[in-house]
């Protein structure tokens, strides 16, 4: 993704990196910040949408909401090899989301790692809405 194109912003200190985000809707910018995580972890260029994933995630409240989004695409990752890169948010409501993710697994021969993300910062990251804005930062530790 060219930085033009990007919807998020990077913000990087020493061991942590993160994003920020801003859009009109919560599906939106759980999906931009989906998009965002895989961005980050690997040459999405080369990436196809072959396969299929459901996601359901709930949140204690909106920053839970963002954090567990966030942890449960980095255990597709991490755990199932899965690079995600077209979300439709199917429901979305107070503090949960179902969704379909679409991407394939990692394969050194094809793909390109580029940062290697430990875990997601709770302490970090948050999620809100002002007026008709959401906005979202999301912290990673590496």
């Amino acid at each position: 993704m060219a930085d033009e194109d990007k919807k998020y912003r990077v913000i990087r200190k020493s061991s942590e990196l993160s994003i920020r985000l801003s859009g009109d809707s919560l599906p939106g910018i759980l999906a931009d910040a989906g998009a965002a995580l895989f961005d980050l972890l690997v040459d999405m260029t080369a990436v196809e949408a072959r396969e299929s994933v459901t996601l359901e995630v709930e949140g204690l409240d909106n920053d839970d909401l963002i954090v567990n989004w966030m942890r449960e695409l980095l255990y597709e990752y991490q755990v199932s090899g899965y690079m995600l890169k077209e979300f439709d948010i199917h429901e979305s409501g107070e503090f949960f989301v179902r969704a379909e993710a679409r991407g394939e697994k990692f394969d050194p021969d094809r793909h390109e790692e580029r940062e290697t993300i430990g875990a997601v910062d709770e302490r970090l990251s948050h999620l809100g809405k002002m007026g008709s804005q959401w906005t979202a930062q999301v912290s990673f530790e590496l």
